[in-house]
């Protein structure tokens, strides 16, 4: 896939030598300034939208990001879609017009973005699917940045510190406020220029086709079936070691959270937070009653607060017929790695990661490194079946990595 031509934009202008005057100025005296208005257009209606789409044919790549509802609500869905193209920021407002026409203009561009993983997992749900991307997150990562965040990037490229208040807004609310309007419109503003520097910077390195060859995979990876076992779902983090009765008390108080949750669209954190779930289930002995159990927040409607106490006393007095089934163990692998190899590996990847001045987790994740030792590093062919890595990751390990299962395969 190739990686489309940067046009170039000039740093935005308030990255110029008085705005960084006027910060300095600004920390030691701390004057009242008035809040940075970023160019934007409103759209909420279908002539709106008609531009907007107009706008994204023309181009001939286009910045993008959206705002979505998951902290706010249970059913999370997309509220602001932020397009830069042609010119103008446009805030689409998916709650007022239908979408559809406008993600199939997108689909046929180049996207620019920033953190693209979730954007294009609530896109996935519409049938979206990018003809590329190119995401700034992956490509500071790839060049060895350790803040990588949007905000971090901006500060360190056009020292501009910007707001972080809309990271916790309710984005579904309408009219939105002025600043969560700036707070969007910023999320694009500063991509074109952002995405210039990083495309130099990658190519300097020689990095340029790894981060194409991440961004292929990330929108694979977005496109995937996400398995939701809801059956499941209940067995939330700390349950793995509890006994039966306690899994019964677990799921009878979660099932009561989630349907409260469902009723009232709020996040399931926001009605219960799941450490007191397993909190009530811990308590729990495996024969008798409690000694002593936690105490709900007064918070909590009457009515609510009731129906989790009668959950939590029917499965206190349930049958062990009707308890969940434990957990079941993980499978053992075919084989295990040689007890070396593995520090071995790690030895390597880490080397090789700190010349490049990168994560180790970026050249292998444990889990791919298991998955190479548990094949035993016979062939390339296995490896890259076992892997699933990509290229210029192969690249770098397999050789090395070959070269160190070989004396443990002659010890065999």
């Amino acid at each position: 896939m190739e990686c489309p031509p940067t046009p170039y934009y000039p740093p935005p202008p308030l990255a110029t030598f008085p705005a960084l005057l006027s910060r300095f100025i600004s920390r030691i005296f701390k004057p009242s300034l008035p809040p940075v208005r970023y160019p934007s257009e409103w759209v909420d209606t279908p002539a709106g939208l008609a531009k907007v789409i107009r706008a994204v044919n023309a181009s001939r790549i286009v910045y993008f990001d959206l705002e979505a509802d998951s902290m706010h609500h249970y059913h999370a869905k997309i509220c602001l879609m932020q397009i830069l193209a042609k010119g103008t920021c446009w805030l689409v407002d998916p709650l007022a017009v239908d979408t559809d026409p406008l993600l199939d203009a997108l689909a046929a561009k180049p996207l620019i973005g920033h953190g693209l993983d979730y954007d294009l997992r609530m896109l996935k749900r519409k049938g979206f699917r990018p003809v590329s991307i190119f995401d700034t997150m992956l490509a500071a990562q790839l060049l060895g940045r350790s803040a990588f965040g949007l905000a971090a990037l901006i500060r360190d490229h056009f020292g501009v510190d910007i707001p972080k208040e809309g990271q916790k807004a309710d984005w579904s609310r309408r009219p939105l406020a002025q600043d969560l309007i700036d707070y969007a419109a910023q999320d694009t503003y500063y991509l074109p220029a952002l995405h210039l520097l990083l495309t130099q910077e990658l190519q300097s390195k020689g990095r340029l086709d790894w981060h194409r060859e991440s961004c292929e995979a990330l929108v694979r990876a977005t496109q995937r079936p996400k398995e939701d076992n809801r059956e499941d779902a209940w067995r939330i983090t700390g349950s793995s070691k509890m006994h039966p009765r306690q899994l019964a008390v677990l799921k009878a108080m979660w099932d009561v959270r989630e349907r409260a949750a469902s009723d009232r669209d709020l996040p399931s954190f926001k009605v219960l937070p799941s450490d007191l779930l397993l909190r009530f289930a811990e308590c729990v002995p495996a024969e008798g009653l409690p000694e002593e159990r936690p105490r709900l927040p007064s918070r909590l409607a009457p009515q609510l607060r009731d129906h989790l106490l009668d959950a939590f006393e029917d499965a206190l007095e349930s049958y062990p017929d009707e308890w969940p089934a434990p957990p079941a163990p993980p499978r053992r692998p075919p084989k295990a790695p040689h007890p070396e190899l593995v520090n071995d590996m790690r030895e390597i990847r880490d080397g090789i990661a700190a010349k490049l001045g990168l994560d180790p987790s970026l050249l292998a994740p444990k889990a791919v490194m298991m998955a190479a030792a548990i094949e035993g590093l016979s062939s390339a062919e296995n490896v890259r079946e076992a892997t699933q890595w990509m290229r210029w990751q192969e690249g770098l390990l397999l050789e090395p990595w070959m070269k160190a299962a070989s004396k443990y395969r002659k010890k065999r």
